[in-house]
């Protein structure tokens, strides 16, 4: 009989690191893992985005990741040096974001490496089972480590069909043009080809503070009261799933990933271990939205038009999480939103409008248009802060991430991180 891949489920209803570190010690200890923890350690958190009032539930909390550590630093074994790295979200600086989330206090207290990727020392990686990709380039902390560790944030995200866990943590281990490239109908082959590489020894995850309902960046944060620990991110992922009762054979990139051998999806091939039950866990979220919603259906002030390919990574889920942004932090803009008719893959009609904007560089029209006011916004598919940037620009509407400090943080910030890798040569 195949021995059942483990997931351990512990409950904690608080942010405290000591006892953070010891289930997490705990856990390692449980998944027989504490003495292959030597040499070189990498840690990969989740910080797609970090701010105290627009993004305050986005991202691995620091008090987590001192847990972490400080289990990590507590093992006998004989460990180098320990590098925590990260890709924040396409056109951001991760130092700053790693400093918002409240790193650098981490590196002082542990003497580790706060390593942001676009920063690092690349490598690039020929796969042999990718689909979408056939090479990646990344972190040499990531390829190359003696032990691995994922920390991700539990997080329902409309891009990837309702939820953010392991798998998709992958999507941060690249740099932005190699991050945005298929980042659409694409997508979900996209992250389980990543999982040649990115592949964790340990996951741990920070479920403590659930993050669900809207946007992926600005959505709010729900407590869970739980840690979530395994060696397979595919069975880690799979219980993820049920635990927000989706059912992962619906979730595409955790399918896939168990099509490819990468781990197990149903129940019955996973133990799970701990001191709370999946069904008390799924008791506490019964009644929770995840924010998952065909963008067609979404009721706003806004005429939505949806033609093929339907892309729910690219610019139809991205427009969506736009307009989450707002409903999450603007509700008196969601209440009052101008009358725009949103145009996204090749639609097939007439158009009448007064305002029209067609969204994605493959968008177009095939019938008539008529419409007092024409307006595009190019990108396959836009980045976030490029729809913040041009909706406030072409339409009026300031979404609430249009910010003084973001805007420093998206270009002048930028492009000071773009020239320390200049300088580096690291790009």
């Amino acid at each position: 009989m195949e021995k059942k891949e483990k997931v351990v489920l512990r409950r904690l209803p608080d942010y405290d690191p000591e006892k953070i570190q010891v289930i997490i010690g705990e856990g390692l200890e449980e998944l027989d893992l504490t003495s292959k923890i030597q040499g070189r350690i990498t840690i990969k958190p989740n910080v797609v985005m970090a701010h105290p009032k627009i993004a305050p539930a986005a991202y691995t909390r620091p008090e987590f990741l001192d847990g972490v550590l400080g289990a990590i630093t507590s093992c006998n074994g004989s460990v180098k040096r320990i590098t925590v790295t990260e890709k924040c979200g396409a056109g951001l600086p991760t130092s700053r974001m790693m400093k918002r989330a409240g790193y650098y206090r981490l590196k002082r207290k542990y003497r580790i490496k706060l390593l942001p990727i676009e920063e690092a020392k690349k490598t690039t990686i020929a796969l042999k089972k990718g689909r979408i990709h056939d090479r990646i380039t990344t972190a040499k902390e990531i390829a190359q480590n003696d032990f691995c560790v994922y920390a991700p944030k539990l997080k329902s995200n409309a891009l990837s069909y309702g939820l953010t866990a392991a798998l998709k943590l992958n999507i941060g281990i690249l740099c932005d043009r190699e991050r945005m490239r298929d980042h659409n109908y694409n997508l979900d082959e996209k992250i389980v080809d990543l999982y040649e590489v990115g592949r964790p020894d340990f996951i741990a995850t920070d479920g403590i503070e659930m993050s669900l309902g809207g946007n992926h960046l600005t959505q709010y944060g729900y407590p869970l009261g739980i840690i979530i620990m395994a060696k397979n991110a595919v069975a880690h992922d799979a219980v993820c799933a049920h635990i927000l009762h989706l059912d992962p054979e619906n979730i595409p990139h955790i399918r896939i990933a168990q099509e490819r051998g990468y781990g197990p999806l149903g129940l019955e091939n996973i133990d799970i271990a701990g001191d709370i039950s999946l069904d008390e866990v799924q008791h506490k979220t019964k009644e929770w939205d995840l924010g998952l919603m065909d963008i067609r259906d979404l009721d706003c002030g806004m005429e939505i038009l949806c033609g093929q390919p339907f892309c729910q990574g690219g610019c139809h889920g991205v427009v969506l999480d736009w307009l989450h942004m707002i409903k999450d932090r603007k509700p008196q803009l969601w209440e009052a939103l101008p009358p725009w008719t949103l145009v996204m893959g090749k639609y097939r009609g007439d158009v009448s409008a007064d305002k029209l904007m067609v969204i994605g560089s493959c968008s177009e029209i095939q019938g008539k248009v008529e419409a007092r006011v024409k307006r595009r916004i190019k990108g396959c598919p836009p980045k976030h802060k490029d729809l913040v940037l041009w909706f406030f620009l072409k339409a009026g509407i300031v979404n609430p991430m249009f910010r003084f400090d973001l805007i420093l943080d998206a270009y002048p910030s930028l492009f000071l991180s773009w020239c320390r890798r200049a300088l580096k040569g690291r790009f």
